[in-house]
């Protein structure tokens, strides 16, 4: 009654701040109560709009395992295959191995994370992390390697939108991060992915200058 005739005003523009780009590795070192040590390595990563998110998730299936990206469905598949699960797990230096990737309106962070195995030292393992990581750096993942994480990160997609409330949870969390066609279009970018992008974005993204060390070692193994 009172504001109805008076004229919508102008929409105001959309303002992201940037962040800074990273100089230099940044440590981050724990000590506390406890009797196990944690390590994990956080990588400035790409927004979920951005090309590359698709070739991230397929990524970190090699590397880790792939899992849901999903914010209201949990849950992921086995990782038993994957490169870090052989190099850090099966050789004992580990109890466990994982990667985080999550869909975002802005860039984020890629997180590898590793339960370090009693009798072992959190910087024997940072060690054997590196490896694996600069081995995508050097050398292109193999065809029987990218098929297979490309069907595991397909099929934790599947998952997550088989209902049609998660259909729903889907299109609106995909409006809010990109727009509502990132949903629908996902697996048309997934099937894209390539050996060379993998590596590209490996060689792009899996810097040291790119990444935060946090390690968490109780006090009674300084």
């Amino acid at each position: 009654e009172l504001f109805g005739s008076l004229p919508r005003g102008p929409q105001p523009a959309s303002v992201t701040q940037r962040e800074p780009e990273q100089k230099g590795e940044r440590r981050v070192h724990l000590e506390g109560d406890g009797s196990t040590s944690y390590i994990d390595i956080a990588y400035h990563a790409p927004a979920a709009q951005d090309p590359d998110f698709s070739t991230l998730r397929v990524l970190n299936a090699v590397l880790a395992g792939a899992n849901s990206m999903s914010l209201f469905s949990g849950g992921g598949g086995s990782n038993r295959s994957s490169r870090l699960y052989k190099a850090l797990v099966e050789t004992e230096l580990a109890t466990s191995v994982s990667g985080e990737v999550t869909p975002t309106m802005d860039p984020f962070l890629y997180i590898v994370s590793a339960t370090v195995r009693s009798g072992h030292a959190a910087a024997e393992v940072e060690a054997a992390l590196d490896a694996e990581l600069q081995r995508l750096v050097d050398q292109p993942v193999t065809s029987e390697e990218l098929v297979k994480a490309a069907k595991q990160v397909r099929a934790q997609f599947a998952y997550s939108s088989e209902s049609v409330t998660n259909q729903a949870y889907w299109y609106g969390f995909s409006e809010i991060v990109a727009d509502y066609t990132w949903f629908e279009t996902f697996l048309d970018r997934l099937a894209a992915v390539t050996a060379e992008d993998v590596q590209r974005l490996a060689q792009k993204m899996l810097t040291r200058r790119n990444r935060t060390v946090g390690t968490y070692v109780p006090r009674n193994e300084r």
